[in-house]
């Protein structure tokens, strides 16, 4: 049975995300430390919170340079919300604070409009039109626009989803979103088809 290494950073949607592991058949291990994150099964970086504090927590536990040694290597990372933005080279939210740098891009504020931030609930992501539960102010902009696999809209166009080879992310959380929410994060996990 394959073992799920889910990121502790203090910063994550942990109880979902282990649920939503345990739920789809998979062992699963919280990962405070790069000791916990060593393996060869797929890494689960939720996120919830600050672009900064995040990267300060996992910086702090010798989890960055981790996640970008197991990225290097191959590893199947798959990052969520936050989690996701955390993969880029930095953030809008803490200037000149660097993120993970496993992919290229940055992130910036969404574009709203007249529309609340956050971002809060439910909204269609295509090219299937399914919908997920999104919570978040911030979008990725990948410097290579063909990793984005999947786009939704709040005021803007946006990225919801990205892959580059063994590493996947979805701005959305497909740990709340029901059953087709479940059903994405088993094909991620299992590295499957990942487009929404």
């Amino acid at each position: 049975m394959t073992l799920v290494a889910i990121v502790d950073y203090g910063a994550g949607n942990l109880g979902n995300a282990r649920r939503a592991v345990a739920a789809l058949g998979f062992r699963e291990r919280l990962a405070p430390s790069p000791a916990e994150l060593r393996g060869d099964g797929p890494i689960l970086l939720p996120g919830v919170g600050a672009h900064g504090a995040a990267m300060r927590r996992l910086a702090a536990a010798g989890l960055a340079d981790a996640l970008r040694n197991e990225a290097a290597g191959g590893r199947p990372i798959i990052g969520i919300c936050l989690g996701l933005q955390l993969l880029f080279e930095g953030s809008e939210e803490s200037a000149g604070k660097p993120g993970l740098g496993v992919l290229a891009g940055r992130v910036r504020r969404l574009r709203a409009g007249s529309l609340p931030l956050p971002h809060l609930g439910w909204c269609p992501v295509g090219p299937r039109a399914r919908a997920y539960y999104f919570a978040h102010s911030y979008r990725v902009e990948p410097s290579d626009p063909s990793l984005v696999i999947a786009t939704a809209e709040w005021g803007e166009r946006f990225p919801a989803a990205v892959a580059s080879g063994t590493v996947v992310g979805f701005q959305f959380h497909p740990e709340r979103s029901g059953d087709a929410g479940l059903d994405l994060l088993d094909r991620a996990l299992r590295g499957g088809e990942v487009a929404p």
